[in-house]
């Protein structure tokens, strides 16, 4: 039930997000982007506040349904999103609070089921949020001197590193299957980038499914894989790539 409910909430929070980032953007997207849903009158702009409001209100009672003690974290997440959402478009430190949505999702997931924030808690959120931060800079164009693009690049792999420097009592053999193929995946996502000044659509797409593995390398640590957590792992990194071609992520 834990597990079912978190993923409703959490795609509730996400779609809000959608939704309230589209509504902060109408004026750009009229003048920029005529195609967007507000711009082509396909959607007034008052419709996708009440909608946004009512996501966040919907994954706040599931929430809180699941457990009372994740209130905070869920504030948190919530206060996150509004954040980036209203300020992305000529903030720098964008991408840092879009990195800060990601990782927040590991502390309100263990919220979800009572459990305290352990100090594998905090590797995983500080991986996530490394790679988030690498891919959103990575999204904006950044990267065409040689220093960025290192830097972007040990962000990209810090979860890699974190994953060696933690102790698990997860069998070896899932463990380092799950970091062979995070490495595999991450190094094919940017090898066109290393060879031109910015990726195109689609790569930032497969590294954005990319955090599914970033998860389960997190997973990894913190609890004993087993061949179902493999498979729904496997089922939403799919389902990432084939969403994907029908809505951008970018």
């Amino acid at each position: 039930m834990v597990c079912g409910g978190g993923i409703l909430a959490i795609s509730l929070f996400y779609i809000a997000g959608m939704y309230l980032n589209d509504w902060r953007d109408a004026e750009y997207d009229r003048e920029h982007r005529p195609e967007r849903p507000i711009a082509a009158g396909k959607i007034s702009r008052k419709a996708v506040f009440l909608y946004a409001a009512t996501y966040f209100a919907v994954a706040l009672v599931v929430s809180l349904a699941l457990q009372v003690g994740s209130l905070w974290w869920s504030l948190a997440l919530i206060g996150c999103i509004t954040f980036y959402d209203l300020d992305h478009k000529k903030n720098a430190m964008s991408p840092w609070i879009m990195a800060g949505c990601r990782a927040l999702i590991y502390p309100w997931a263990a919220s979800l089921s009572g459990q305290d924030i352990s100090a594998e808690l905090w590797v995983a959120c500080l991986a996530a949020y490394s790679y988030t931060l690498a891919l959103t800079y990575i999204a904006r164009g950044v990267g065409k001197t040689l220093a960025s693009r290192l830097v972007i690049l040990a962000g990209l792999f810090l979860p890699a590193v974190l994953w060696g420097s933690q102790l698990s009592q997860a069998p070896l053999f899932f463990r380092f299957l799950s970091l062979a193929v995070f490495l595999a995946w991450t190094g094919y996502c940017i090898s066109p980038w290393m060879h031109k000044s910015s990726v195109s659509g689609p790569s930032i797409g497969h590294l954005i499914a990319g955090l599914c593995l970033v998860d389960l390398l997190a997973i990894s640590i913190a609890t004993p894989i087993t061949v179902a957590t493999l498979l729904l792992v496997a089922l939403f990194f799919i389902v990432t790539l084939k969403f994907q071609k029908i809505i951008s992520g970018t």
